[in-house]
């Protein structure tokens, strides 16, 4: 049996509330925090309770800063954090304490010289690395150089490790995440009046697979702590798997928002065979390959005409599908027919199924997630004596390997009278004899 754990991000996403979503699942509070205890952070208390709003029962996580820190402290964008001070801390508020450097690698060490888990401590530093390298993009410094005013603090800091325990304690296979609902309109933070979403959750969501849903709230939703914790977790974004429910676990983040502000975790089962946990950092297989998971989108036709077929090939292609193909296959009533097959991306699967229901005569599409293995690519210029030509390079154990890109290829041999094999041939020796001598 495979279990699967489910983000349904209806109201957005913070740190406290994934915290305390997965211990509204059933957890032991008391062993979460003693496992959090283990980091030898002092400075706080964390209170754990059942409330209930919007007529639905789950649990909120408050962490209190007790003064006993000795390290400085500065905190603004997780806004739903609600600590003992009766007011809720917004982007730009900021509290001093004498505490110490929150830079990355220090975070870093205090989780690795921890007694938590191997697995806790490996997703609590991937989640954290994910934050620093967008903050590093959005501020123009180096990933050395970011420090965690925000995020660093102590409460994000138990938010992170206290969901990175629970998801340790839960024992998934596989992680899946909704859309995210964000809101609109502007903050104000220690770095001024800011978009929402904010800079570093809009760093995030670029090539994250994560799909956004803006809601017509003056707020912000989404905080990068928690858009963090979903983007390293999650294995793809779309619909709830196909599961049997074990358990729903709610967890409330601190604005009013005039409708529930909650973040709900769908735990159950699948008959299907388990596949690599979900803990470890997504897409990170080696310096050469990724691992991802795409969608199959399968229909059989017997009566659209070729024209027709091509026609609805072009369209998939141009409106994002990674591969598109027909197989012939023989149908009832010894009818000649083809399958048309649709590699896309999750998210792409209702935009495309419409195109196939529009284009082909099919009444139904079959539709199944595959697990992937890519060779990553990088797309280089390589100069010829014939003109600027891309190609893809890919790396196989060491050993570089580069297709010419055929349309740029095709432009010059009809340009110079050449055969199409002639100008490949040229490209990759122009590629090779470079890379030749550079080694040399």
């Amino acid at each position: 049996m495979e279990r699967i754990l489910y983000f349904d991000c209806f109201a957005g996403i913070s740190g406290d509330m994934s915290f305390g979503a997965l211990l509204d699942l059933g957890l032991d509070p008391s062993a979460v925090v003693n496992e959090i205890k283990k980091l030898g952070v002092k400075g706080y208390d964390i209170e754990i309770r059942k409330i209930n709003r919007y007529s639905i029962s789950g649990t909120d996580v408050i962490v209190t800063l007790n003064g006993d820190s000795d390290c400085e402290h500065e905190h603004g964008y997780e806004h739903g954090h609600e600590h003992g001070h009766g007011h809720v801390h917004g982007h730009g508020h900021s509290h001093h304490h004498n505490e110490k450097d929150r830079s990355l690698s220090g975070i870093v060490h205090i989780i690795r010289s921890s007694g938590i888990s191997e697995k806790a401590k490996q997703l609590a530093i991937s989640i954290f690395g994910e934050i620093a390298k967008a903050e590093a993009a959005v501020h123009g410094t180096l990933l050395s150089e970011v420090h965690f005013h925000e995020v660093g603090a102590i409460d994000s800091i138990v938010d992170i490790v206290g969901t990175a325990v629970c998801i340790d304690m839960l024992k998934v296979d596989r992680i899946v995440c909704s859309p995210v609902h964000e809101g609109q309109g502007f903050i104000q933070c220690r770095h001024g009046r800011l978009p929402v979403p904010v800079p570093a959750v809009a760093k995030m969501l670029e090539n994250s697979g994560i799909a956004v849903v803006t809601e017509d709230i003056q707020a912000e939703l989404v905080t990068p702590t928690g858009l963090g914790i979903v983007k390293t977790v999650s294995e793809s974004c779309g619909k709830m798997p196909e599961m049997l429910v074990e358990r729903v676990g709610y967890g409330f983040g601190k604005t009013e928002t005039g409708r529930l502000n909650a973040l709900r975790v769908v735990l159950g089962t699948s008959e299907k065979a388990a596949r690599e946990p979900a803990t470890v950092p997504r897409q990170v297989e080696s310096a050469e390959k990724a691992r991802d998971r795409v969608t199959l989108l399968e229909t059989n036709i017997d009566n659209t005409t070729g024209e027709m077929l091509g026609y609805t090939m072009e369209r998939l292609m141009k409106a994002g599908a990674l591969d598109v193909y027909f197989t012939p296959i023989q149908m009832k009533k010894n009818r000649p027919a083809v399958m048309l097959s649709v590699l896309c991306d999750t998210n792409d699967t209702e935009k495309l199924s419409d195109i196939i229901f529009m284009e082909t005569s099919t009444t139904g599409i079959r539709v199944r997630e595959l697990s992937r293995i890519t060779l990553k690519r990088e797309i280089r210029t390589v100069k010829t004596e014939l003109g600027e030509v891309r190609v893809k390079s890919v790396n196989v154990r060491g050993l570089e390997r580069v297709q010419p890109e055929y349309e740029d290829c095709a432009e010059i041999a009809q340009k110079n009278n050449l055969s199409l094999n002639e100008v490949y041939e040229t490209v990759k020796r122009c590629h090779y004899g470079k890379k030749l001598g550079e080694d040399l």
